[in-house]
């Protein structure tokens, strides 16, 4: 493997010069310390880069949130970086990103994936894939890999969906989604949806109609809805994929049948008053403290040398769904809370699959703490 050129040597010590000096308190933070030390670990303080479209939805506000609980418990600065979608956009974030010295990337996307890798090998650099699994064919000692963002089997996802959908009594469902080149795994979900529908319906009474495809521009999200409306005007629900609730739920709400129901792929402010009062049979979203645990355990061990005996190309993580008051309270207490360390995955959770402070950790055991239900993340914390 090559090593980092020398610019990208001479920035990161400066860097680390700069961290030396600044120092960093110690103590119990505003959102907890599960060890009670803060920045246990190497004595080297990592900096990591982070890569999104954005950080104003949900994702990008967890994600930060979860970095910002990481920084506070080891030691490892996050660096985030607004990249747009095309390749272009993406190598030119990379590559700021390598320029300011960072020791590892995780990338929401598998854009350019190839060309990302080997300029992040280039750097002798990690890289890892946060939002996505990862072409197994794309290899290198500085690639960590990707995760499964919907668990290990997306179609099982879509079969929940459909017994949520078939308990409700809808008849009619159209489904939209994201193309399939931007979504990888949507096919599998809506075939799983599919399946399940027809295995529970019996009786021949529940039709999905074919999927209607858009981009990720909330108008297009509208034109699919209409089309859908237009052609099934006795259409009673609609499992949207791409952006539920962002982009399909207002599309509903503002088209000629408002009183259509939603299955969706998504969490907004919205999410709550649409279960209450019935217009959304089912919603979710990904667990990004799962997704950040995941992709962080993997990377500060290979920072501090070790690597797991037992690791894959792609880990998995679990969706969490939700389709009561209850079940969305429990996700905002357990998933989502301020307080990180009563979050998904706490610090000493994390530790105990990680080599750097537990030798006999293995990637497996990492996969089975960051793949936990919602029940099961709301049993340990009770």
């Amino acid at each position: 493997m090559k090593n980092k050129r020398w610019v990208f040597s001479l920035v990161a010590l400066i860097l680390t010069a700069g961290l030396v000096l600044s120092g960093c308190g110690g103590g119990k933070n505003k959102e907890g310390q599960d060890s009670g030390k803060a920045n246990e670990g190497s004595g080297k303080k990592y900096s990591i880069g982070v890569m999104l479209y954005n950080y104003t939805d949900i994702q990008g506000q967890q994600i930060k949130s979860y970095s910002s609980y990481l920084e506070n418990n080891f030691n490892v600065k996050f660096n985030f970086a607004t990249v747009g979608s095309s390749e272009e956009d993406h190598i030119s974030g990379l590559e700021n990103l390598l320029a300011s010295g960072v020791d590892a990337v995780i990338s929401g996307y598998d854009t350019a994936l190839e060309q990302s890798v080997s300029l992040a090998e280039e750097a002798g650099v990690y890289y890892a894939l946060a939002l996505g699994d990862a072409d197994e064919s794309v290899t290198s000692d500085y690639f960590v890999g990707g995760i499964k963002q919907f668990g290990e089997n997306p179609e099982e996802l879509g079969a929940k969906y459909a017994e949520q959908a078939y308990a409700s009594g809808v008849k009619h469902i159209g489904v939209t989604s994201f193309p399939e080149f931007a979504f990888v795994d949507g096919p599998s979900i809506i075939k799983g949806f599919a399946d399940k529908m027809a295995e529970l319906d019996t009786k021949g009474e529940v039709t999905v109609y074919p999927t209607e495809f858009h981009s990720f521009a909330p108008d297009n999200a509208a034109d699919a809805v209409t089309k859908i409306i237009s052609e099934h005007p006795e259409v009673d629900a609609i499992f949207g994929l791409g952006s539920g609730m962002d982009f399909v739920y207002p599309a509903i709400l503002n088209s000629a049948k408002p009183d259509i129901r939603l299955l969706a792929l998504g969490y907004n402010d919205s999410t709550e008053a649409g279960i209450k009062d019935g217009k959304v049979i089912m919603a979710g979203t990904n667990n990004y403290g799962e997704i950040m645990a995941n992709c962080f355990a993997q990377l500060y061990d290979r920072l501090n040398g070790k690597t797991y005996p037992d690791a894959k190309s792609n880990g998995f993580v679990n969706y969490v769904m939700f389709a009561t008051p209850e079940e969305l309270q429990d996700f905002k207490n357990y998933v989502v809370p301020e307080d990180k360390s009563k979050g998904p995955v706490t610090v000493d959770e994390l530790k105990e699959v990680m080599m750097s402070f537990n030798e006999s950790a293995t990637w497996e055991s990492l996969q089975k703490l960051t793949n936990r239900t919602l029940e099961e993340i709301k049993a340990a914390r009770n």
